[in-house]
């Protein structure tokens, strides 16, 4: 059976934190769970320590941002020699078989770097909302037609990008790459990673029998926004 640990990030996570968590302990495999929590001031740590005693929790104190405290947990994985490693966001939710489902299809394509679920909205009744955008036909050609046209569906869809709000990583592709660049505190360590991952000639793919539901926002940002004194300002406050 594969070493997976489950790495979850928090600040301020109250909303979902017992859903997250309680969704991947149900998990039809065994994983080892680590949440790296960014200072939150909201009760969150003290809900996993009065009701996940079997989470892992590495404790920060001050906000490190989403790469850094995620290279935390994931350098803490890869000296416990996981085979696998899982980053999920603290407001989204596996089903019983997503983990297992994405391992398999990990084995499956050795070829591939990050492998994701499809990523539905937080209520489970459509594609959330950034997820769409990423399968569209000139990202990945075959995803809608596929399922429009009633053709058997493929074990994994090679697409460009997915976002890291469940990506699931094998052991290989951490040594080779390693972690988020730190310099990207809050977005864009995604898009940086992805771009590494496409340099050492691995895929990046979506396995569309594995699901999580994603309780993200729909964000929108005012021109020349990106890089401001205000762009900071909010990053730091998440």
């Amino acid at each position: 059976m594969p070493k997976v640990f489950v790495i979850i990030v928090t600040y301020n996570g109250m909303k979902w934190i017992e859903d997250c968590l309680n969704s991947v302990l149900n998990s039809s495999i065994p994983v080892t769970t680590i949440v790296i929590d960014n200072n939150s001031t909201d009760g969150t740590v003290d809900c996993i320590k009065a009701n996940f005693m079997e989470v892992i929790l590495l404790e920060q104190t001050t906000n490190l941002g989403f790469g850094k405290a995620n290279n935390i947990g994931m350098s803490y994985a890869v000296k416990q020699n996981a085979d696998f490693v899982f980053l999920l966001n603290q407001d989204a939710f596996v089903e019983d078989n997503t983990i297992e489902s994405l391992i398999q299809a990990a084995i499956h394509n050795p070829n591939y770097g990050i492998i994701s679920p499809i990523h539905l909205n937080g209520k489970g009744t459509a594609l959330e909302f950034y997820f769409a955008s990423y399968m569209t036909m000139d990202k990945s050609t075959d995803f809608y037609s596929d399922y429009v046209l009633n053709k058997e569906i493929k074990e994994i869809y090679a697409t460009q990008f997915v976002n890291a709000a469940a990506w699931l990583l094998p052991r290989k592709v951490l040594n080779e790459i390693g972690g988020f660049d730190p310099m990207f505190w809050h977005y864009g360590e995604d898009d940086n990673y992805c771009q590494r991952i496409h340099f050492h000639n691995y895929k990046i793919g979506v396995s569309p029998r594995s699901f999580i539901r994603h309780d993200g926002k729909i964000r929108t940002w005012p021109e020349h926004y990106f890089f401001t004194t205000q762009y900071f300002n909010d990053r730091s406050e998440e």
